[in-house]
């Protein structure tokens, strides 16, 4: 008879683990965290939601300069801007390898230190920071139960119903151009941030760099590299000068090509050291760019 309560305990048991796992895969699969409007998303799913054809044939990816650099309304060389905010090298070998995207024909990969310093936080949204043994509505906790404590509040009359605010969110794109005194305000900043050492500060992401070269090889992928440029009104970081030099370096050694856009930019383009302005820098770069990008 103990048995017997045993097992149909257990069936019990099992059969609630069944469809907590069924909810949990039906949750990721449907895409509503992406798709509602009810969630505010990350940089990688704008561009998802942006372009939802399975296979990308030409992408360019970076960090936050990126984003606020290359215009695809009006570049000519019909390139993805997956420009994310935090973007690092590491992320784009994980997204490569887990195949987060297809990439078709070609990847760009435009650089600076932001996208190769080790230690840049991230968003924990990003889907390839989930563990393979993390349950979706865990890895989502932080979103679906903010989701349902608004909900709840606006059902006691504490608020209002979530509403779907987020149908057109976009990236963020950076206007005008800081005063001399911000610039050096900013610079003193970030050398305290991502300066402060030697290039070991970057070990992660320039060992990285060769697993993207490698995968792109296997893959038949014609990858290339881009050092952004940076605003001439702002002292140079001797620290990062090295970190340029060893990224060309190893771009020679694997036989990539390396375009070095740093002083190609005057500083009524910069809205800071490193982000262009949108209306006038962005433009400038990306018809620059495009005569590269479609060479």
């Amino acid at each position: 008879m103990k048995f017997a309560r045993f097992l149909r305990r257990g069936g019990f048991i099992a059969a609630v683990l069944i469809i907590v796992l069924l909810a949990d895969i039906a949750l990721s699969a449907s895409g509503f965290i992406q798709k509602s409007g009810f969630f505010w998303l990350d940089d990688f799913e704008i561009t998802k939601r942006d372009h939802p054809e399975e296979v990308w044939d030409r992408v360019i990816f970076g960090s936050s300069e990126l984003i606020s650099a290359y215009r695809e309304d009006i570049s000519e060389a019909g390139y993805v801007n997956l420009g994310m905010d935090y973007g690092t090298v590491r992320d784009l070998a994980e997204i490569l390898e887990g195949g987060h995207i297809t990439v078709g024909s070609e990847l760009v990969l435009a650089l600076g230190w932001g996208a190769m310093y080790d230690d840049m936080d991230t968003n924990p949204t990003y889907e390839w920071h989930r563990k393979w043994y993390e349950p979706y509505f865990y890895f989502q906790r932080d979103r679906l139960s903010a989701f349902v404590t608004d909900n709840l509040k606006a059902l006691m009359g504490e608020g209002e119903i979530r509403r779907r605010v987020w149908t057109q969110q976009q990236k963020a794109y950076y206007y005008g151009n800081m005063t001399q005194e911000e610039l050096d305000e900013r610079r003193e900043k970030l050398h305290g941030l991502y300066f402060d050492g030697d290039l070991g500060l970057y070990a992660e992401n320039l060992a990285a760099l060769d697993e993207v070269f490698s995968f792109c090889e296997a893959e038949g992928i014609r990858v290339r590299v881009v050092w952004l440029p940076e605003n001439p009104l702002v002292e140079p970081e001797p620290l990062d000068l090295e970190l340029r030099e060893s990224c060309r370096e190893k771009c020679a050694a694997a036989g990539v090509e390396f375009y070095d856009m740093t002083d190609a930019l005057d500083a009524g383009c910069f809205y800071d050291t490193g982000h262009l302005d949108y209306d006038y820098g962005a433009v400038v770069f990306t018809e620059v760019l495009d005569e590269w990008l479609l060479s």
